[in-house]
């Protein structure tokens, strides 16, 4: 298992938790992804920096955290990030050893059209909207 940390891929990555799953949105592409619980606990400690195999360690096979973390770079939502280590918090140590099924990642593609038209999110980023960016 890597000793790699990671981090979120891009500005375009989103995330937001419902009910213990969690859903992730690239803006970029329009493809959001719903994550089981299971998924959102590694997703967590994934994206603070904290390695792989410490996050095997804790609690979940190291080959569903490996597959899991193939995914997750195949669909460009996370980057290797070897100066973001983390450590787990007391927190993520308890959630992961909670862990029972594998972590499950489910693709959606059917609103990318839309979610990439939306004119929200082409905004300046210092002005904000209504202000779209300016050409360079």
């Amino acid at each position: 298992m890597p000793d790699t940390s990671y981090k979120v891929s891009s500005a375009d990555i989103v995330f937001e938790e419902f009910d213990g799953d969690l859903v992730v949105l690239n803006l970029a592409s329009g493809q959001y992804f719903g994550l089981n619980s299971p998924a959102a606990a590694i997703w967590t400690s994934l994206v603070s920096g904290v390695c792989p195999a410490d996050i095997a360690n804790a609690g979940p096979k190291a080959k569903a955290v490996n597959k899991f973390v193939e995914d997750l770079l195949s669909f460009e939502l996370i980057f290797p990030a070897p100066d973001a280590k983390a450590t787990l918090k007391p927190g993520e140590i308890a959630a992961l050893r909670a862990i029972g099924p594998e972590p499950l990642i489910e693709v959606y593609d059917d609103l990318a059209d839309l979610i990439v038209a939306d004119p929200i999110h082409d905004v300046d980023q210092e002005a904000g909207w209504p202000n779209l960016p300016t050409s360079e």
